[in-house]
């Protein structure tokens, strides 16, 4: 079955424009709060690692750098998977963004494409 083909006026695209201009809006904002939330995590993960590090030299223990720098992964392993995460989602808003920014380049090619047809 064929379904009935809706043409789209200027209106429809100029509306389309708009509701993508405010969702590009509204998830730069949260990609900067998402920005804030990763570089957080990082400092967090950074300074348990290094705490770790000063703990152990502390101590005065024997190992070789593989052995301590494991030690320091272990010690600071929460720190490390909240900032992998909040990483992630950083990431995932970006890549939105740039859909998001890439549709609305196309809804202008429409809507010149409309314009030049009228």
């Amino acid at each position: 079955m064929n379904r009935p083909v809706h043409v789209l006026t200027q209106g429809d695209i100029e509306n389309m424009i708009l509701a993508l201009s405010q969702e590009i809006e509204d998830s730069t904002y949260t990609y900067s709060d998402l920005s804030d939330t990763a570089a957080i995590a990082e400092a967090d993960f950074k300074f348990a690692a290094a705490r770790a590090m000063i703990d152990l030299a502390d101590k005065g223990a024997k190992m070789n750098a593989q052995e301590r720098q494991a030690r320091v992964d272990v010690s600071a392993a929460p720190q490390f998977r909240d900032w992998k995460i909040a990483e992630a989602r950083r990431q995932a808003m970006k890549e939105m963004l740039l859909s998001l920014r890439a549709r609305l380049d196309a809804t202008r090619t429409l809507s010149a494409n409309v314009r030049h047809q009228t």
